[in-house]
């Protein structure tokens, strides 16, 4: 075994040991630990890939004809949803899903009957939702809490495109219409100025979302439909649709610990005013209204790490490669410092 020795080592009488040797030694070795800890920390946290597909096809039985339970129909997703409106009491406020309103027998049917939940305000929610803050010096009346609603929800909807909304019922409409057509609020003419309601917020819309999900979210993108104020603020009240547009996007969401289907969502809103609403037609009253569709195309975000063997492999080259550079680099340097000695003797 010593005849086969391909390690030559000098013996240590023949060796010459100085401060420079040293601390070329130290520069060696602080750049190998640091580049074997970032190693690790790249083995670690992985690889991240995307790609885009085509997004899978899905069969539905027809709506309102056919019922299929959720645990019989796995291509539905859940809908949750919180929305506080602090100026508009619950009885003046309705749920509809693809224009079935939560008063029809049929909602309950398709939805669950638990599916709606409504209850007085939180004082904590009324200062959240009206961007105001709790002051000793002017308390909130309990009976201010009265007139604001928070609705809440939980139920099943097809992958198909679709409506949801959070509106004012015909019959607080229709006292609306009444209101604005008897003060002639809207203008009739260029020449004739509109008059200004009095903001005294009795049909005020303006909403805090506190979420709205469609099936599991992406963990990795920020909810845009989360935390969201939509204060409306125009001379008729406070009377607007808050239209609310949403893009779908499958998402197969792949990491170290498992497989999970999620949605991404691109948002587009904007406030139509009741004038736009009267002149040009809405599918919405006053409120909040949330259009969306799936996309056709999937994204698959997939991380992983690399083989073990390669892992160990890159570990062995950083060490090793660290001293062989540093050890050819200073021969070269010793090497052309005792040529030009030389000449200079």
């Amino acid at each position: 075994l010593r005849r086969i020795d391909a390690f030559g080592k000098p013996r240590e009488d023949l060796r010459s040991k100085s401060v420079l040797g040293g601390l070329i030694t130290l520069v060696a070795s602080t750049a190998a630990g640091l580049l074997f800890v970032a190693q690790v920390y790249v083995y670690l946290t992985g690889v991240t890939k995307h790609s885009l597909h085509l997004s899978e096809s899905h069969s539905f039985p027809v709506p309102r004809l056919l019922h299929v339970p959720l645990n019989q129909n796995r291509q539905k997703i859940f809908l949750k949803f919180e929305v506080i409106f602090p100026h508009l009491r619950c009885w003046q406020l309705n749920v509809a899903h693809d224009n079935l309103v939560e008063s029809n027998p049929a909602f309950a049917r398709s939805h669950g009957y638990n599916a709606i939940q409504k209850r007085a305000l939180s004082e904590a929610e009324y200062y959240k939702a009206t961007g105001t803050v709790k002051s000793s010096s002017n308390p909130l009346p309990p009976s201010r809490l009265n007139d604001g609603c928070t609705i809440s929800g939980k139920y099943s909807i097809a992958r198909v495109g679709g409506t949801f909304s959070i509106t004012l019922t015909q019959r607080t409409w229709a006292e609306v219409t009444s209101i604005l057509m008897m003060g002639n609020f809207f203008s009739t003419g260029p020449d004739q100025p509109r008059r200004k309601l009095p903001q005294h917020q009795t049909y005020n819309t303006t909403h805090y979302i506190s979420y709205i999900t469609f099936g599991h979210p992406f963990p990795l993108m920020k909810n845009p439909l989360k935390n969201l104020v939509n204060v409306v603020d125009n001379d008729v009240g406070g009377i607007a649709l808050a239209n609310i547009n949403v893009k779908l996007i499958p998402t197969k969401y792949q990491n170290f610990f498992g497989t999970d289907n999620t949605f991404q969502m691109s948002v587009t809103d904007h406030i139509v005013q009741p004038e736009t609403m009267a002149t040009q037609g809405s599918q919405f009253l006053p409120g909040m209204g949330v259009t969306y569709d799936f996309t056709p195309l999937a994204v698959h975000h997939v991380e992983y790490r690399d083989n073990i063997l390669v892992f160990i492999s890159s570990l062995v080259s950083i060490v090793g490669g660290v001293f062989v550079t540093v050890s050819l680099v200073t021969g070269c340097l010793v090497h052309s410092a005792a040529a030009v000695a030389k000449k200079v003797d």
